[in-house]
């Protein structure tokens, strides 16, 4: 349930929605890192207000940015391609700001995970840096494995394309179907 702070945000829409998931995606109960300071993300801002690095966003972590597993069932948000790190899965929930899904003292949040579940992402959850590619790739994926397009976290822990046929065993998820600049398929790898 979101919990609205401020009421001018009640048609606010939930930017991540399970497409196929029933016997593919589960949610995983993880603990938000005690040492994640949002003030120090490159996408965040201090947990609690309404401002953040990602256009267009009320909460200081938006449900579909990627989690990164740390020790235990600890989880963060993603920065850039982290080389000693590997995606754990989509963030479920809406954490700090004006927008939130539970009360702030709390620090549990669901992380969506399951290889070969389909997820409908809504933009800010996702960058639309190279749209255009991301277009022109789209449209064509699943002609061959050279033209398929996989996504990763950039640096504010959103799905960020990296390019057709780069796929690498790191990949969090292969973009399924471009449905404009502000909502995209994707297929979760992790």
């Amino acid at each position: 349930m979101i919990r609205l702070v401020d009421l001018s945000n009640k048609y606010m829409r939930r930017p991540l929605r399970v497409l196929y998931g029933q016997t593919q995606a589960y949610p995983f109960d993880a603990q938000l890192d005690a040492t994640w300071v949002a003030a120090n993300w490159a996408g965040g801002a201090v947990a609690g207000t309404a401002t953040t690095g990602i256009t267009g966003s009320k909460s200081a972590i938006l449900p579909g940015l990627v989690a990164t597993k740390l020790v235990g069932d600890s989880v963060k948000p993603s920065t850039a391609y982290e080389a000693t790190s590997r995606a754990f899965g989509l963030f479920a929930n809406f954490v700090g700001g004006t927008v939130t899904d539970f009360p702030q003292d709390f620090d549990r949040v669901g992380v969506w995970r399951g290889a070969g579940s389909v997820y409908e992402l809504l933009s800010p959850a996702f960058s639309a840096t190279n749209t255009p590619g991301t277009a022109a790739a789209a449209e064509t994926t699943g002609t061959d494995a050279s033209e398929e397009v996989y996504m990763n976290a950039n640096a504010k822990a959103q799905l960020e394309t990296a390019g057709a046929g780069a796929y690498t065993v790191s990949m969090t998820a292969r973009l399924l179907n471009y449905l404009s600049a502000n909502a995209i398929e994707v297929e979760l790898l992790v």
